[in-house]
C-alpha cells in the first residue's frame, strides 16, 4: 500500500471512472487514456506519467483516487484495459448528455432577439416522434385541428394515444359551459387506438376538502420526449395567448411522467377512468363517471 492509499476508503473503481468523466476535461481524459494504454500496473510511477500526460492544477489526488481504485479493485488489470473502460465510459457519458436536452417554447409575442421555439410546431414534431405511445393531457381543448390530423396519422402508424382531458361542470369536471375537449377528438371517436380519460368525479377531494382540476398539460411521445407548459390544446393557447413550455428529452424524466399516469390510469382506486366519447343525456352527468 502507498502513502495515497493510507487513511484513504477504497471507492470502486467503476465509481471512480464514472466521477473522473463527469468533472475531467475532454482533453485530460484523452490524454489519460493514451497514457494508460502505456503503464503495464498502477506502480508507483504510474501517478507521475498521468500527470505528465496533461499537467493541470489538482490532477494529482485525481490521478491518486484511480491509481487507488485500481489496486484496491484488480490490481492485475492493465492498463490498456483500463483505458478501454475509460472510453467506455466517456462514450457512455456522451450519449446521456445528448439525450439530456431541453429547448424552450412559447407562443405570442416574440421578442426578436431571443430565438424561441414556436409552441405549435414543437407540438406536432413531439406527436410526429411518436413510435409506439402518445400522451396527451389538457384542461381545455378545441379547434386544434392540425394536432387532431397528427394525432390520427400517429394512431394510423399503430401507435397507441391515451388523451386525459377536463370535462365540463355538466359532466361532473371543472370547465364552465356544456361542453368540453370530446368535440375537439370527436374525429378519432371509431380509432381502435385512441382512448379517452378522465380524472373520476368521485377522487377530485383534496385535504382541503374542494374539488381539483385535471389541470396538466402533457404531451408525451413514447418515454423520450415531452413538451410541458402552460398552453392548453387549444387554438387560442398555440397561437394568441402568451404561453412558454419546454420540449425535454430525457428517457429518465419522461420515462417517470408517463409511468406516473400510466400507474393512475390503472390503480385500483380507479383515480383515471375512461371517458366516454359521448356524454350521458338526462342529468347531463356521465351516469358511469367514466367507469368503463
Amino acid at each position: 500500500m502507498t502513502g495515497h492509499d493510507i487513511g484513504q476508503a477504497a471507492i470502486p473503481l467503476p465509481e471512480v471512472i464514472s466521477e473522473l468523466v463527469a468533472s475531467l476535461p475532454e482533453t485530460h481524459l484523452a490524454a489519460w487514456t493514451r497514457a494508460l494504454r502505456t503503464i503495464t500496473t498502477p506502480d508507483d510511477q504510474a501517478e507521475s506519467r498521468l500527470i505528465a500526460a496533461h499537467p493541470g492544477a489538482g490532477l494529482g489526488p485525481r490521478a491518486a483516487l484511480l491509481l487507488s481504485a485500481w489496486r484496491s479493485t484488480d490490481p492485475q488489470l492493465p492498463g490498456p484495459a483500463l483505458a478501454l473502460a475509460l472510453e467506455a465510459a466517456i462514450c457512455r457519458y456522451e450519449q446521456d448528455l445528448a439525450s439530456h436536452h431541453v429547448d424552450i417554447v412559447v407562443s405570442g409575442p416574440l421578442s426578436g432577439t431571443v430565438p424561441l421555439r414556436l409552441t405549435a410546431s414543437a407540438a406536432v414534431e413531439v406527436i410526429r416522434s411518436a413510435t409506439r405511445t402518445l400522451l396527451l393531457t389538457s384542461y381545455a381543448a378545441f379547434g386544434i385541428q392540425e394536432i387532431v390530423e397528427e394525432i390520427t396519422e400517429a394512431a394510423d402508424r399503430g401507435v397507441s394515444v391515451n388523451l386525459v382531458l377536463e370535462t365540463a361542470r355538466s359532466a361532473g369536471g371543472r370547465l364552465h359551459g356544456e361542453t368540453d375537449g370530446r368535440i375537439a377528438f370527436h374525429a378519432l371517436r371509431f380509432h381502435p387506438d385512441v382512448h379517452l380519460w378522465q380524472w373520476a368525479n368521485a377522487e377530485r377531494r383534496g385535504s382541503s376538502g374542494r374539488r381539483g382540476s385535471m389541470h396538466a398539460k402533457v404531451i408525451a411521445a413514447d418515454r423520450s420526449t415531452v413538451l410541458l407548459g402552460s398552453a392548453n390544446l387549444t387554438d387560442n393557447a398555440y397561437n394568441d395567448n402568451l404561453e412558454v413550455g419546454a420540449v425535454i428529452r430525457d428517457p429518465i424524466a419522461v420515462g417517470k411522467l408517463v409511468d406516473h399516469f400510466t400507474t393512475l390510469m390503472h390503480s385500483e382506486s380507479s383515480l383515471l377512468v375512461r371517458l366516454p366519447w359521448v356524454p350521458s343525456q338526462g342529468n347531463g352527468v356521465d351516469e358511469s363517471d367514466g367507469r368503463t
